[in-house]
């Protein structure tokens, strides 16, 4: 090394003239291009993260307003884990409440709602909470009403879908609970209820609902005031549908439905032919003139040896069959039955149902169904692709309700884009470790 530093001349080769100065010129340029690049780098970042986190402040999202007329999306929306709940972004009134997804691999059932003045989707938080059990929406769309299927319970609750609070209904004792129905008028719900001796032998397998329908009481529950009316000549009760005059409801128990007013005293019966049961919750026709029945999902009520598997709640909707009707009292005459039904879901005139059909291949859609024609439209369609389970398995919905009061002025709207609200909080922490992350490898890349 010393030989070669030994050949080297003693004066170094003149620069040529303005070298000096293109360097420089050369090194401010690329250190202006790496500042541009950080800053370009970091705008992008804090844009992304003003996206990702600001929607999911509390209170950044404002419940929808009723209109004029409530609405019906033509395409009901696919499963998402991205959806937000009523508590943290409160939908405004609903037009449905159903439960969705899949459970062959993992346990990844959603309890929704859908909003009815927009396309709004919230899971239903509380029915989480609370191991979705049985619930009802009340009629004018504004209300979840849920019991609790993880064993006995000393209260409902009841969810407010336009603020997203929760009110607490005492129960006097801690019993297992089934809900039946709401009343037209929105004041009072009839439910069943039993002690339980067995609610943890399966751990969440509906226990809670299968033991009450064999052995639940009548109970009538007044909302405004609270007030509990107990009918144990009315046991087990099985499915129950109000009057259009809100004073009466009919509760099937075997195979009579018991007609009895909010005092619990009964003044009527009508005899219901085996294999058949009262349409649960929007049995009684809005004339008041007829019962609408279906066909057993299992086995039935229970008649004091079998049946009481509760087939409604937890149960796919799947099995077409037929609704028929028995009039209230023996001078009326029925009208014919509506074929391939899966399930009677409200009224839209003492002429029109709304059901949920079936095609060949399970398709599940809502559909309107004129009596006496047969006559129908389909107002609205399930996405049941095969989008559950990480995409391994086909969407199922369970336990739908319609808010039966909003079914007569009910209007169908596009689909569109569905609005699920604010992400869920740990997917807003990895987005924003993920963004952070990215931002810092190409810092340090463009760095060198």
């Amino acid at each position: 090394m010393r030989e070669l530093f030994a050949t080297l001349p003693d004066d170094p080769p003149p620069l040529s003239p303005g070298y000096l100065d293109g360097v420089l010129t050369r090194a401010r340029r690329s250190v202006r291009r790496r500042r541009l690049g950080v800053a370009s780098v970091w705008v992008v970042a804090v844009l992304v993260l003003a996206v990702l986190l600001v929607p999911g402040v509390q209170g950044s999202v404002q419940p929808a307003a009723p209109s004029t007329r409530p609405s019906l999306p033509d395409r009901l929306a696919g499963y998402s884990l991205l959806t937000s709940t009523v508590a943290k972004a409160p939908p405004g009134r609903a037009i449905a409440l159903y439960g969705y997804g899949n459970g062959e691999t993992f346990n990844m059932f959603q309890s929704l709602v859908v909003g009815a003045d927009g396309n709004t989707y919230r899971r239903v938080d509380a029915s989480e909470q609370r191991n979705r059990p049985s619930a009802l929406l009340a009629p004018d769309g504004t209300h979840v009403l849920l019991g609790d299927d993880r064993g006995a319970t000393d209260d409902l609750i009841l969810e407010d879908l336009t603020t997203g609070r929760r009110r607490s209904l005492p129960l006097g004792e801690a019993v297992g609970v089934r809900l039946l129905a709401w009343s037209p008028d929105g004041g009072h719900v009839a439910y069943s209820a039993a002690p339980l001796t067995n609610s943890g032998e399966f751990g969440s397998v509906n226990v809670v609902e299968a033991e009450v329908a064999r052995t639940g009481t009548l109970w009538l529950l007044d909302l405004s005031t609270g007030r509990r009316t107990e009918v144990p000549t009315i046991k087990p009760a099985w499915t129950a549908a109000f009057a259009p005059d809100s004073r009466r409801l009919a509760v099937q128990v075997g195979q009579t439905a018991h007609l009895v007013d909010l005092d619990g005293r009964e003044y009527g019966k009508v005899q219901i032919p085996a294999g058949r049961e009262l349409a649960a919750e929007v049995g009684w026709s809005p004339d008041g003139r007829f019962l609408a029945t279906e066909q057993w999902i299992t086995d039935g009520p229970f008649n004091g040896t079998t049946g009481g598997d509760t087939g409604r709640h937890g149960t796919f909707l799947w099995k077409v069959g037929d609704v028929d009707f028995l009039p209230v009292t023996d001078a009326r005459t029925p009208p014919s039955a509506v074929q391939d039904v899966v399930r009677l879901l409200g009224w839209r005139s003492a002429d029109t149902m709304v059901v949920a059909t079936s095609d060949s291949s399970g398709h599940l859609a809502l559909a309107e169904v004129q009596l006496g024609t047969g006559t129908r439209r389909t107002l609205s369609r399930f996405d049941t692709a095969r989008t559950c389970e990480l995409g391994m398995q086909n969407c199922e919905v369970l336990d739908l309700h319609l808010a039966a009061g909003l079914l007569p002025e009910l209007t169908v709207r596009d689909a569109g884009r569905p609005q699920r609200g604010p992400w869920p909080t740990p997917v807003n922490v990895v987005v924003a470790v993920v963004v952070l992350g990215a931002g810092y490898l190409l810092w340090r890349r463009t760095g060198r």
